[in-house]
């Protein structure tokens, strides 16, 4: 008990050194699986490790447990909020997401729209600034810190305007788009 660190908040590691990134809802989940090493999935509403660092709050080994606005458990859900919206990496170092190609967003949470400036924009997959061609497939260190300094600019080639699903529903006949990617899709 004497020979432990409790981190701080957004800190996380043996010895509080390393940095949580940002969190946002998963494009893409799955069950985490047997996280306890018990040989059976337990179910959404039993949690199997709660105070750690990243999941202060517990964490559980099937989809994550979420309600409707009534407050009805929907079972088999997905989305959950995850570390760089399971669509990043996160550079431990400074606590920041590094988006796969066609994401952006502090927590990689939404679509990128298309810009003319892709080929050199880290996450369009092209050119010799992007993701897949300095961070996942070089072998080399994930973390250059090139994401942080080239902004998305110039979207929709500067003659357009990017605009989430739920706005453009709302455009078209004053539809409402209420599902969990209204934020997210481009």
């Amino acid at each position: 008990s004497h020979d432990m660190c409790t981190c701080d908040r957004n800190f996380q590691g043996a010895d509080c050194s390393l940095r949580t990134c940002p969190f946002g809802k998963a494009h893409v989940d799955t069950p985490r699986g047997d996280l306890d090493a018990s040989l059976t999935i337990y179910d959404h509403n039993d949690i199997i490790l709660a105070g750690s660092t990243l999941y202060p709050y517990g964490i559980t080994e099937g989809f994550p447990l979420m309600s409707d606005t009534a407050g009805t458990v929907i079972a088999n859900t997905a989305h959950d909020y995850m570390e760089c919206s399971n669509k990043g990496l996160c550079d431990r170092i400074n606590g920041l997401c590094e988006c796969l190609p066609g994401y952006d967003g502090a927590a990689c949470q939404r679509a990128s729209c298309p810009s003319k400036a892709n080929s050199s924009t880290p996450g369009s997959g092209q050119g010799e600034r992007s993701n897949t061609n300095f961070k996942v497939f070089n072998a080399n260190s994930a973390f250059h810190g090139r994401a942080a300094e080239v902004v998305q600019r110039d979207q929709c080639s500067g003659h357009g305007t990017c605009m989430t699903i739920e706005q453009l529903a709302f455009l078209d006949h004053g539809n409402t788009y209420e599902l969990w990617d209204k934020d997210v899709t481009m």
